[in-house]
């Protein structure tokens, strides 16, 4: 019975050791939110012509254009026009709530990130940007799984000798999109950009499974941020009022 009891203990103290290492990690910032790795780009159709996209130099996405001819420094505010699902295969898409719930993620992460640095309007006009934004490919992560590989990583180990190893890929949540910007007013594009990320096992994430996803969404509105204020779109004052709604 002596025995029992200090068993017990061990496997009771070894707990607590776990449970309060992963939450130093997590607390010291060593586990920081995914940012996403790159996965393979296709062309869906969303954006229609793709003949000049390409790798750029200093660009994140996988393909990019841009217009040589954009004035940017003549826009001024930036009108978020939507943010679709287009998949040719309807058993690959998500349920009808799953799709609202991400494209809602990417709308309201553009929503606040641009609207640190620009004026959002909710109407084309003179001065105005049209942003276009589609999934093209999405996946939720295998919880479970993920759980179990982020945790305790020796179960890899038993997995293979039982037949159920599964590469990480195939846990991890992933989305590709297109994108494009044009003027709000003669429709002309100004840039397009396609790309494809994949999350990365965590800690923070592993019990959601749209977590990946939704911080490849704010990695994307982050370099959407980024990216307009690198090509000159002016800016707007720090005390002026932010205008736009879905």
């Amino acid at each position: 019975m002596e025995r029992n009891r200090h068993e017990r203990a061990k496997v009771i103290l070894a707990g607590f050791t776990i449970a309060a290492i992963v939450v130093s990690i997590a607390g010291c910032g060593i586990l920081r939110p995914v940012r996403g790795r790159r996965g393979e780009a296709t062309h869906a159709g969303f954006l229609g012509d793709y003949s000049r996209l390409k790798p750029q130099e200093g660009y994140a996405a996988q393909e990019v254009y841009l217009n040589p001819r954009a004035a940017w420094s003549s826009y001024n505010a930036i009108y978020i026009e939507s943010v679709t699902i287009w998949m040719a295969d309807p058993s690959k898409k998500p349920s009808e709530e799953d799709q609202q719930r991400i494209t809602d993620m990417l709308y309201e992460a553009m929503n606040e990130k641009l609207g640190e640095k620009f004026r959002l309007a909710d109407h084309p006009g003179r001065g105005v940007i049209k942003l276009r934004l589609a999934f093209t490919q999405v996946k939720g992560a295998i919880v479970p799984l993920n759980v179990v590989t982020t945790v305790v990583p020796q179960a890899r180990s038993v997995g293979t000798l039982l037949g159920l190893a599964t590469d990480t890929a195939a846990l991890v949540g992933s989305a590709s999109a297109e994108g494009e910007v044009r003027d709000s007013v003669t429709n002309e594009r100004l840039a397009a950009f396609v790309d494809a990320r994949a999350g990365t096992k965590g800690i923070t994430r592993m019990f959601g499974k749209w977590a990946d996803v939704e911080a490849i969404c704010n990695y994307w509105a982050e370099r959407a941020r980024d990216f307009f204020v690198k090509q000159g779109v002016l800016q707007m004052a720090s005390d002026s009022p932010i205008s736009g709604s879905r």
